[in-house]
């Protein structure tokens, strides 16, 4: 049988407000690629590939300092 353990997180108030930082970042990088895909499929008719998408986050990390944080 498989048992799944949980356990309850108590973060310092240090490590909350990093914790809430890299959601923040993540919530911003979802949306930013929402955008784009919104904007590659009103260009090109169609959805990007995964890997279209990929290659687009070395350029994004070098001008979003904090993405390269997360």
């Amino acid at each position: 049988m498989y048992y799944a353990y949980k356990y309850r997180l108590k973060p310092s108030n240090a490590h909350r407000e990093e914790l809430d930082r890299h959601r923040d970042i993540c919530r911003q990088l979802y949306n930013h690629t929402r955008y784009r895909l919104n904007e590659y499929q009103d260009e090109h008719g169609e959805l990007p590939s995964m890997t279209t998408l990929r290659s687009e986050l070395p350029d994004l990390k070098k001008w979003w300092d904090g993405l390269s944080d997360v």
